[in-house]
């Protein structure tokens, strides 16, 4: 078949300047370089070469096995070797793997639930520094102030951790990236638990201070007269004395409201983690004959274990009115535990979820996380 226009012309400089090495037993020693040329101006003749037109391209095309040399160029491409291995695109959708489908959207069910629970705690400390008598920033106590600005930075922490693992577990496929943001998220949230209980767990475990002497509840003679009493006159007395009762009321029950709140999301977040380390121990039954995510699977397990006990002391001390500070201590223990364990988990697996060509069967097998 004739050739057309400029790549006619290439072809007919090519045959006359290599038509002694095409035609020798030594092919191997023409260099390869000379066929990247030859294809790389062919591409542009098929693209863009003025001269040709549509048909001819058309032709063109259809009969590329003809080009001189194109043989030499396949050849070439095909003992190039990849840098790293082609992925299997069936393993990306959850939709190729039925079985595992309705424990993907429990995960999904587990992580939006426990995204929202840290929301309505984030706010339960939000609010515990600013006007939570005893957390208040700054004018309270140090440890107060300190438990909740970390409290509140932590849980909105868990809040794009989970949201992130959420993307990944209510899509239709593997999402990479979503799992790669959920895992240094946990890790800074780790981090944040252990702040949290690193400021909280020396007033919380010291039994030997006398609470009810601080709280006014073993004390008969009752608190000194507030200071503002002074500088009133006697006859406004009565009425600034009932503006502070009222007062007072009324930030008690906005106080016991918010515990009430924090009891929710305790109990809330308890029965999650139920939820989740049953289906971490399934995860675990499967790839424990792959070391690593054997280790990041066991490390998840107890680290949801520690997280139940935690939530199920802060439930005992945050759901009653008055509190209870073995309760307190006990969580405090289990959080600290749990984010030790938790945090390793999170940054071994981040090696795997943020590779720069992630395996989606290497990624399930640590599922779910935290």
């Amino acid at each position: 078949m004739p050739k057309s226009g400029a790549l006619h012309d290439i072809a007919m400089a090519m045959e006359l300047e290599d038509t002694q090495e095409l035609l020798t037993e030594q092919p191997a020693k023409v260099k390869s370089s000379r066929w990247y040329v030859l294809a790389g101006v062919v591409a542009v003749v098929f693209v863009g070469c003025p001269r040709a037109d549509l048909g001819s391209k058309k032709d063109l095309i259809q009969n590329w096995e003809e080009i001189p040399g194109i043989d030499r160029v396949v050849k070439k491409a095909e003992n190039l070797e990849l840098k790293q291995p082609l992925r299997n695109l069936n393993d990306l959708f959850y939709s190729s793997q039925p079985e595992e489908l309705p424990w993907i959207r429990t995960e999904c069910v587990i992580d939006t639930v426990q995204a929202a629970a840290y929301l309505g705690q984030a706010v339960v400390f939000l609010y515990k520094a600013i006007e939570y008598d005893g957390l208040e920033c700054p004018d309270n106590t140090p440890v107060g102030c300190a438990v909740s600005v970390a409290g509140f930075i932590t849980s909105i922490t868990w809040i794009a951790s989970y949201l992130s693992f959420a993307a990944n577990a209510c899509g239709a496929a593997v999402n990479s990236g979503a799992l790669c943001a959920g895992d240094w998220t946990a890790l800074m949230a780790n981090f944040g638990e252990m702040a949290t209980v690193g400021a909280a767990v020396k007033d919380d475990c010291d039994f030997s201070t006398d609470w009810g002497s601080i709280l006014n509840l073993t004390d008969s003679s009752g608190p000194p007269p507030p200071i503002w009493q002074q500088f009133v006159p006697a006859g406004a007395a009565p009425t600034v004395e009932t503006y502070q009762k009222v007062k007072a009321l009324r930030e008690s029950n906005t106080n016991r409201n918010m515990d009430i709140t924090q009891c929710v999301m305790d109990v809330t977040n308890s029965a999650s983690y139920v939820v989740r380390a049953i289906l971490q121990i399934r995860s675990a039954t499967s790839a424990c004959p792959d070391p690593k995510a054997c280790a990041i699977n066991i490390m998840n397990i107890i680290s949801s274990f520690a997280w139940i006990s935690q939530f199920t002391a802060l439930a005992v001390s945050d759901c009653p009115e008055g509190g209870n500070q073995k309760a307190l201590c006990t969580a405090d223990i289990s959080d600290m535990v749990a984010a030790v364990t938790n945090g390793p988990a999170a940054g071994i697996a981040s090696t795997s979820d943020c590779a720069d060509v992630p395996d989606p069967v290497e990624e399930e097998k640590h599922l779910p996380m935290d």
